[in-house]
């Protein structure tokens, strides 16, 4: 028995199944441990050329050529199941593409984990939209009813073939927008063990231009007939009738958010259509739904079901034109967020269904992100979408979450003026002991009358000004570090990676003779230092304390400027002229070493006079900086 069988049904696929192809062809997996089959549905392109021409190349490609047209990719997939010789069948839509390794590490923990089904973590490609929620992390055991697993009722899974055999299930033909989801919630109820893995890109969906069966035209009649299969799968399944219940209110969740249901007002433009689709959905909820089940669905969704099931169009639609304007019906009390909407009016809803702190958006944006002497400052601003008329009695707090061990420190803004927010972050208060080096990552929560809301901050900004690698270099009075500020890759917001700091920095020296300053320059390093930061020289056990005097950062480099004569000076007042000298900035813990080998910098030729009894000497000493093997030293001539 082969491993994987992986199912390919086309129609029409000449410009992208190339991709698809190659990208299953090339798998990490051994040719002769799975197979490819493709299931032509009577292209009238290049598809089957192009097909045959792989299946001349390579042996673990088949192609089955259909005698007639299906109207859709269900059919295919069932000739697929029923040709099979793999352990597992993978079914993969002809326009997308997978990762590398995808049929390795699948076929390999579905047999660690003795998996029946299989989702591997899905990337959308061109703005093709995906599940996200199920794929935040890998979990070899997903309970079906306590997870979110029925918002992944895509096909693009990979399935035990035995237990799809064994249990009869198959793709409906007899419908053709929604058999997928009624394959797939058939496999979920009868599946012993369902997993994720979401450590691997495994699929690539590709948003394309052209037809695409979900927006072919289906009657509400076959579509509810359909919905109706669904549920009829739940009621009579292995399930507890609690949880049943529960199942049901979830898969209604998902169907008024994510199907023909959703917007079935604005997409058809008749009133007689409406009518028959609200009447079609009447009739469907009546017949199937528990009114138990109600009161477990998300609120604006159980708010629905009072007009429909009164078969209330007029009051259905002004209701949704109520809910895109909930700010004009939403107040606070006692810390949640209700809403009057007037269409309800007729009805005897409880308060708690009036409940829309879930319909809340914290909306921020983040207008400027710089580094400001010892603080990080952030601009921008944030509002409630539900409650947009009260922004005006918003109280903001800035969060720094700690990523490792959750610890909160919180800062209040320097200005805070309805949406507008201005922080100043103290980096040594987040910073403040050993355990504090470690990731940050920014929320901000925002309070109105009592309620309050917690956002990500940073994904939606204006252009970083800075590079990648900017980063602070500070002392708490403890250790020296370096911070980083950075946006997270999944999810783009903003964090601060701090790093304990206890070596040196390469640096260049500048000896230009004209210059009234010696310029230390630290290449290929974009640095912000404190405004008052100094120069420490060690020399001979002895030390010096040299204020900076200009510190530019620039995107590839970071330049030091400090006084030649005020060096000079310095090593006058103390009387030291010969030795070997070392250079820290702000702390013993972060030396100036330089690149060169050999270099010297004259930083200033002087006059020193000493007295001896009652006479008086001139002596004239250059003071020198010179690097070799990585030390400063002092001469005098």
């Amino acid at each position: 028995m082969l491993k994987i069988t992986v199912a390919v049904p086309c129609y029409r696929s000449e410009q992208f199944i190339s991709k698809c192809m190659d990208s299953l062809v090339n798998q990490s997996m051994a040719d002769d441990e799975y197979e490819i089959i493709c299931v032509d549905d009577r292209s009238t392109d290049r598809t089957v050329e192009v097909l045959h021409e792989y299946q001349s190349r390579y042996h673990q490609v088949k192609v089955i050529e259909r005698e007639t047209n299906s109207g859709g990719p269900g059919e295919p997939r069932n000739q697929a199941i029923e040709a099979a010789k793999g352990k597992y069948i993978f079914f993969v839509d002809s326009d997308d593409y997978l990762g590398t390794e995808a049929l390795e590490r699948l076929y390999n923990f579905a047999e660690e984990h003795d998996s029946d089904v299989i989702l591997g973590k899905m990337q959308g490609v061109n703005g093709r939209g995906v599940p996200k929620a199920i794929f935040k992390e890998t979990n070899p055991n997903v309970d079906l009813v306590d997870s979110v697993l029925v918002y992944a009722l895509g096909p693009t899974k990979m399935f035990r073939v035995s237990m799809l055999k064994e249990n009869n299930i198959w793709f409906p033909t007899n419908i053709k927008a929604t058999e997928d989801q009624v394959f797939v919630m058939n496999a979920f109820l009868h599946a012993s063990v369902i997993s994720v893995l979401a450590d691997y890109d495994c699929y690539y969906a590709v948003l394309r231009e052209g037809d695409h069966m979900t927006f072919a035209y289906v009657s509400p009649q076959d579509y509810y007939d359909a919905m109706k299969v669904i549920i009829d799968m739940i009621k009579t399944s292995r399930l507890s009738e609690t949880r049943k219940e529960k199942l049901i209110a979830k898969f209604l969740n998902r169907h008024f958010e994510f199907s023909r249901t959703t917007d079935f007002t604005t997409v058809l433009q008749s009133e007689d259509e409406q009518r028959e689709w609200m009447n079609e959905l009447y009739l469907f909820v009546q017949k199937n739904i528990p009114a138990e089940v109600d009161t477990m669905v998300k609120n604006h969704f159980r708010l629905r079901l009072y007009f429909i099931r009164h078969n209330d169009l007029t009051g259905f639609k002004q209701f949704e034109h109520e809910e895109e304007n909930l700010h004009d019906f939403a107040y606070v009390e006692q810390g949640n967020i209700f809403a009057n909407f007037p269409s309800l009016s007729r009805y005897e809803v409880p308060k708690e269904a009036l409940k829309m702190n879930h319909k809340n958006q914290l909306i921020h944006f983040v207008e400027d992100i710089a580094f400001e002497n010892y603080h990080l400052l952030v601009k921008g601003s944030v509002h409630h979408t539900a409650l947009t008329h009260q922004s005006e009695r918003q109280n903001i707090v800035g969060v720094w979450v700690n990523r490792q061990t959750k610890l909160e420190k919180r800062f209040k803004p320097d200005v805070s003026e309805g949406e507008q927010f201005i922080f100043r972050f103290p980096f040594n208060e987040i910073a403040e002991t050993d355990l504090d080096i470690s990731v940050w990552d920014l929320f901000i929560d925002s309070y109105i009358d009592g309620y309050r809301r917690r956002g990500r901050i940073g994904r939606n900004r204006q252009p970083y000004q800075y590079k990648s690698h900017a980063k602070f270099l500070g002392n708490n009075g403890f250790s020296t570090y370096t911070v980083r500020p950075y946006f997270t890759k999944d999810f783009d917001n903003l964090s601060l990676e701090f790093k304990a700091h206890n070596t040196g920095l390469k640096v260049e020296i500048s000896e230009d003779e004209p210059s009234s300053y010696l310029t230390i320059t630290i290449p290929k390093q974009q640095l912000f230092f404190p405004q008052k930061s100094i120069l420490l020289f060690k020399i001979n056990n002895q030390e010096l304390l040299v204020p900076i005097k200009e510190i530019i950062t620039k995107p590839d480099q970071t330049e030091l400027n400090i006084s030649r004569h005020l060096i000079a000076d310095k090593m006058a007042s103390v009387q030291i002229f010969k030795g070997d000298v070392d250079i820290f900035i702000n702390s013993y813990q972060t030396r100036l070493d330089p690149i060169q080998h050999d270099f010297s910098a004259l930083l200033c030729s002087y006059l020193i006079h000493k007295k001896r009894w009652f006479l008086k000497s001139e002596r004239k000493v250059d003071v020198q900086l010179k690097a070799n093997h990585s030390t400063f030293y002092l001469t005098s001539r």
